[in-house]
């Protein structure tokens, strides 16, 4: 099989009627060339109240930067702007929109901002992660059509803790410039933003659950909010299914029943998207993190570190369970005998994205079948 996507698609109860459908409406649309999508800024998720609270440190950067409080806008409108061309299956837009143009526009989103200070023997580690989603919406009916993401992330060390000026300074090298780490990503992904059918397949990561044995392994700033790391963890793995796969992805709600996405724009307007239900849903279990000594000298300690999930993949609307399985991933870190602490975060976090990656593989290769003749006929008696 060649694609994750193709695999959902053969596991939809109607399946074969939703790919054609998808497949017919696009081959229809590109005879008169890519349909067009209006550019439509750069915007804040959450609730506008709430900006400054969640998002400290970019709140500050987009209000100091130049004086002119649009940073990210200034800097995500330059780089869609060059990179209009690159959008093979759909044609950006910036002019703007008249009465009879297409409803969809598409947007950069700030989703989460962690900020973690950690101090190790005699310097201070600063880790910066930010969360973002490249989002098409639909202006006509208010609704979130699909989502990308994309998390990036920033590591550095001092021998004294990092100010306030000298975090915002750093997320700036994240952000500024084509070259940056954000829109490096995001040039990877826009190659394959496309307009499906109105019954395209989407999936979305519905739930995620951190279990105790994950816990001791966590930087504070994490322990003390499992649902915070909940929703990194939801970025992380998306990421991964849109990278791998191609799918087209609805937003993870952090508590899980919210169903609308609030955005606030840089031209200050704060709109409301209805995140509709997904085609599959995909419930995350982190259940723990374990380390093993493997190996031991005068000089070294071999030490493995392991990720553990169960991850299941099923139909909402009738609890169709398509994907249900245990993941684990292994990696190794050789500790000198001289070093007193040892930094896991970095270590447990690779070990959960080659479980994830693991998880993508297993998908593919499993070849468990659910008749769709059969299951639709059982629902329509």
């Amino acid at each position: 099989m060649n694609s994750l996507a193709e695999w959902l698609r053969r596991r939809c109860a109607i399946g074969v009627l939703i790919f054609f459908a998808a497949e017919n409406s696009l081959t229809a649309s590109e005879l008169d060339g890519p349909p067009k999508i209006f550019y439509g800024g750069f915007a804040f998720a959450g609730n506008a109240g709430e900006i400054a609270k969640n998002y400290p440190i970019a709140s500050k950067l987009d209000a100091l930067d130049g004086g002119n409080g649009h940073f990210f806008e200034t800097q995500s409108r330059e780089f869609f702007v060059k990179h209009a061309g690159q959008f093979r299956n759909v044609s950006v837009t910036f002019d703007l929109v008249r009465p009879h143009d297409s409803p969809l526009v598409l947007a950069l989103a700030l989703s989460s901002e962690k900020i973690l200070h950690e101090e190790l023997s005699d310097f201070h580690k600063l880790v910066i992660q930010l969360g973002f989603e490249l989002l098409i919406l639909d202006f006509d009916t208010m609704e979130v059509v699909s989502s990308r993401p994309i998390c990036i992330e920033y590591i550095d060390a001092g021998k004294n803790e990092f100010s306030e000026d000298e975090v915002v300074a750093r997320m700036r090298t994240m952000i500024a410039g084509a070259n940056s780490q954000l829109f490096v990503a995001i040039l990877s992904k826009i190659g394959s933003v496309r307009i499906g059918g109105k019954n395209q397949c989407t999936l979305q990561i519905h739930a995620v659950s951190i279990g105790d044995k994950s816990i001791p392994f966590l930087p504070d700033a994490y322990r003390n909010a499992k649902a915070t790391y909940a929703q990194a963890v939801a970025q992380q793995f998306g990421a991964l299914l849109t990278s791998q796969g191609g799918l087209a992805m609805l937003p993870y709600s952090k508590d899980g029943l919210n169903s609308k996405m609030a955005l606030r724009f840089s031209d200050s307007s704060v709109l409301q998207f209805k995140i509709p239900p997904p085609t599959f849903a995909m419930d995350v279990d982190v259940r723990g993190f374990k380390k093993v000594l493997s190996k031991k000298t005068d000089a070294e300690s071999l030490w493995i570190y392991g990720a553990f999930l169960n991850v299941r993949v099923y139909e909402p609307e009738f609890n169709v369970v398509f994907f249900d399985a245990p993941i684990k991933y292994g990696v190794s870190k050789i500790v000198p005998a001289s070093q007193m602490n040892v930094d896991e975060f970095p270590v447990i976090s690779e070990a959960l994205t080659g479980a994830f990656l693991s998880t993508i593989d297993e998908m593919r290769k499993n070849q468990s079948e659910v008749d769709p003749v059969r299951w639709t006929a059982d629902r329509v008696k």
